[in-house]
């Protein structure tokens, strides 16, 4: 009886070391944004601050919100998204227990926002077409890919082991 249970302990042990490092679960795409999101969520985080110090505005965009006004609502959307994406980026590229839930977040979001900014365009600016958002696109790929990839990130081991 004590040896079945030994037997499994090493195969538990075996079937641990078998699986792949969850890096290696990304695909070279998702690093290679992962880390474009990941530096402009640090330069969005520090410009805002920037902004007031030395009296200026800059121009911030993503999904289609757009502002150059530093203390409008759509600034503040704009960089809490961009902070979103970046730490789901982080959790990813730095293999988080988190950064699954982190990035299906982030894309919901996204999904949601391109959704509604191009629902704006079509009733609250009186458009007969809405305006499609490419970025729609891409973020149901990355849905669709962190979705396959979840239950093997949860089993799998990180790389600092």
């Amino acid at each position: 009886m004590e040896d079945k249970s030994i037997i499994a302990d090493q195969l538990n042990d075996l079937e641990e070391l078998m699986l792949p490092k969850r890096r290696t679960l990304l695909t070279w795409w998702l690093k290679v944004f992962s880390y474009i999101f990941l530096f402009m969520a640090v330069i969005a985080v520090a410009l805002y601050p920037l902004m007031f110090i030395l009296d200026t505005s800059y121009n911030v965009s993503l999904y289609g919100l757009e502002s150059n006004d530093r203390t409008s609502f759509i600034t503040l959307a704009v960089l809490a998204l961009f902070f979103l994406k970046g730490t789901a980026a982080y959790g990813l590229l730095f293999e988080k227990d988190w950064a699954m839930e982190a990035g299906l977040i982030d894309a919901a979001v996204g999904i949601i926002v391109c959704l509604f900014v191009g629902a704006y365009a079509m009733f609250g600016r009186g458009a007969f077409i809405a305006s499609f958002r490419l970025e729609l696109i891409f973020l149901v790929i990355y849905l669709i890919k962190l979705l396959k990839i979840q239950p093997m990130w949860k089993k799998s081991r990180t790389g600092t082991n």
